[in-house]
């Protein structure tokens, strides 16, 4: 067991703290709810999961009121949730765990042999007008932003086919939503769809017919295209029907195969195809045109290894090799078809984050996000990086291991940069946990909010503005 293994553990408590214990002065101008989702619950019963992307979904909000901040925590109500409580056991298959025995328990828990669960722990957003946890099936749940009590499932109306989805969706600057959902069946698809801002209505404006599809966690979008990167860890559908196996260990990585980029026009439904070396990503950063081309960044890595070294058992273990990519940016040349690759930073990076709201789909200089200082540390910094130079400033302190850094703009700015970054910091001297507070320019310390228990390690969350 290491230190920080606490922050993969069971904590089972959930807390209302009206007033948290703050050190420093918070921005006068911070006012809003950040929530966050985390995996919270790791046992059930005699069951246990095996993957850090499969525990039951706790959410966190942290509120900022004047020089306030209030903290609650509630286990995400949803079905899977209900389900393993009422059999006292893991019900529904996730990321790196399979509860199904046989065959014939395969089908009472999945469709047709695909996952169905709506444990959504992965992100935290806005689908058609409505406040949402996801994860990377189709079945978003809906949640009460004040109480953090889940209001059900959202339910789309369309009859769009499909069973993974990237949690990660992105949006133009009039709210339209923009993802795709990946169809396994004889015949697969990536299906490429729109949602305006209050509808629950997807529109496809591509089908993309693919033998084999890649598993796929997040997409790019810049003003006229989206961006749909799929890597050589590759499936069938048949696997999914007839293997007694966790999802993810249903891909297979394909080294020799190369990674297919597909540019979809956002109007016309045009795909253009480009290809390049094999390679994995989880998260893109940005993407924006600029010269005849398309660039996007991204998080790489060399290869999937990165998603057996999350197993709960290595995590707690300390026995890490890297859990943290590097900045990569591509360029696809609109007229030759071509494409090509540079490193901006071969600093370990991991849950990027920009100021979304001013630069998503355009030109940008800055990217944050959660770190490592060596292989064989888990996310123990915060980085920034100039995406023009590549040059990097990080925020560190011992014993401390932050997650992903929301940049929260502040009112009037100027610049691009101009506000703070929020993130969640596991304190191992401490057992304990705190909301940190950075001033996004300087990575200087504002202040910081602690509560008095840990907060497991999450993944990712939005921030409301009052």
């Amino acid at each position: 067991m290491t230190p920080y293994s606490i922050g993969f553990s069971s904590q089972l408590n959930e807390y209302i703290i009206p007033e948290t214990e703050i050190e420093g002065t918070l921005p006068s101008w911070l006012s809003g709810t950040l929530i966050r989702t985390a995996p919270a619950r790791f046992e059930v019963g005699d069951n246990s999961y095996n993957h850090w992307f499969d525990g039951l979904c706790m959410l966190h909000k942290f509120s900022f009121q004047g020089d306030t901040v209030s903290y609650a925590n509630k286990f995400l109500d949803s079905g899977t949730y209900r389900a393993n409580m009422q059999k006292g056991r893991i019900v529904y298959g996730e990321f790196g765990t399979d509860p199904c025995r046989d065959l014939f328990q395969k089908a009472t828990t999945f469709v047709m042999g695909f996952p169905v669960t709506d444990n959504a722990g992965v992100n935290v957003g806005e689908i058609g007008g409505e406040l949402v946890s996801v994860t990377e099936t189709p079945i978003p749940v809906k949640i009460d932003p004040e109480t953090l009590e889940a209001e059900g499932q959202f339910k789309y109306e369309d009859k769009l086919g499909g069973q993974i989805t990237p949690p990660h969706p992105h949006y133009s600057e009039d709210g339209t939503l923009f993802s795709f959902v990946t169809e396994l069946g004889p015949t697969s698809y990536y299906h490429v769809y729109r949602q305006e801002k209050n509808s629950a209505e997807r529109k496809v404006i591509a089908s993309i017919k693919v033998k084999e599809p890649s598993y796929m966690h997040s997409l790019g979008m810049t003003e006229n295209y989206v961006i749909v990167t799929a890597f050589p860890l590759v499936t069938q559908a048949l696997k999914f029907r007839f293997t007694l196996k966790a999802f993810i260990e249903k891909y297979t990585w394909e080294p020799d195969r190369e990674t297919i980029i597909y540019l979809i026009d956002k109007h016309t439904g045009e795909v253009k195809t480009y290809a390049t070396e094999a390679f994995f990503a989880f998260h893109h950063v940005n993407a924006f045109e600029e010269d005849g081309k398309v660039i996007f960044d991204l998080l790489a890595y060399k290869n999937a290894q990165v998603i057996y070294d999350l197993y709960l058992e290595k995590l707690r273990s300390g026995d890490l090799e890297i859990v943290a990519g590097h900045l990569w940016r591509f360029e696809l040349e609109l007229s030759k078809g071509s494409v090509t690759r540079k490193v901006i930073s071969e600093s370990w990076m991991e849950l990027p984050q920009i100021n979304y709201g001013r630069v998503n789909g355009k030109p940008y200089q800055f990217m944050y996000s959660a770190g490592s200082t060596t292989p064989s540390a888990f996310l123990d910094v915060i980085h920034k990086a100039d995406v023009t130079t590549g040059q990097v400033w990080t925020w560190i302190e011992e014993g401390c291991h932050p997650a992903e850094p929301i940049f929260i703009e502040k009112p009037g700015a100027t610049a691009e940069d101009e506000g703070v970054l929020l993130s969640i910091v596991l304190d191992t001297r401490r057992q304990c946990s705190f909301l940190l507070v950075l001033d996004a320019q300087t990575l200087e310390e504002k202040a910081r909010a602690r509560v008095p228990h840990p907060i497991n390690f999450g993944f990712h969350g939005t921030f409301l503005p009052n």
